[in-house]
């Protein structure tokens, strides 16, 4: 991804850049690299852009990047812990990805109420972040997910609108995800399927319990979001 040559992100990103408010301002927070950053700017969807990151190692990266391409007019590099110390003020966008989704649930609670709209791609812990949104005052508009190295990552857009919700057992584990169509999105159901047929066996081993009877009730709302698809 190095050069002064048009960025080319991987499909993990491409989902997040994919829902970008189009000529809005934006912040990446965790940035790394900047890849992401330099990407909504270079391709215009991005008026500007806020590249952060907690770590002087990867901001040095995102800054030599962003130099690279020319783009240091337009995309700002800040040292910060999640989103503490941002000034928001006419930001549109916040990304938030390659993080577990409790450590994005407290980059949120910090700031909550945020009225930006949110693009995040957990990398583990989605059903905590879920949750969390929900019983907060965020509405999921929509989850994406996509396929790469071999792994399936979903990525959530979420408003908020100051709605408090109950999450239910299976919106926590699979979101809005039964509503994309792709293969991706196929994979992860059958992913978090064979997890529950783990964890089901696991509990058995263990004899009965409350939580061996919830894990198969989900379980078995979760084949037929499963059999369904198969259907269509």
């Amino acid at each position: 991804m190095s050069g002064t040559g048009p960025i080319c992100l991987d499909s993990r990103l491409r989902l997040l850049a994919e829902e970008m408010t189009p000529g809005g301002a934006g912040i990446d927070v965790g940035t790394d690299h900047g890849y992401l950053a330099v990407y909504l700017v270079q391709s215009g969807l991005a008026a500007r852009m806020v590249a952060s990151d907690v770590n002087r190692g990867p901001l040095a990266s995102a800054e030599s990047c962003i130099a690279e391409h020319g783009l240091t007019d337009k995309i700002e590099t800040k040292l910060a812990d999640g989103l503490k110390g941002l000034d928001l003020a006419g930001i549109s966008d916040i990304f938030i990805a390659g993080m577990g989704g409790i450590l994005i649930s407290e980059i949120l609670a910090a700031r909550h109420p945020l009225s930006q709209k949110l693009m995040l791609q957990p990398m583990t812990q989605a059903p905590l972040l879920r949750r969390w949104l929900l019983e907060n005052g965020y509405r999921i508009e929509r989850e994406r997910c996509a396929l790469s190295a071999g792994k399936v990552y979903s990525a959530m857009t979420a408003c908020y609108d100051g709605v408090r919700r109950d999450c239910t057992p299976i919106f926590a584990l699979v979101g809005q995800i039964p509503d994309d169509p792709s293969e991706a999105a196929f994979f992860y159901l059958e992913r978090q399927f064979s997890r529950l047929q783990r964890r089901i066996s696991g509990l058995a081993r263990q004899g009965g319990s409350d939580e061996l009877d919830e894990t198969q009730e989900l379980a078995a709302a979760l084949s037929k979001i499963i059999a369904k698809r198969k259907r269509c």
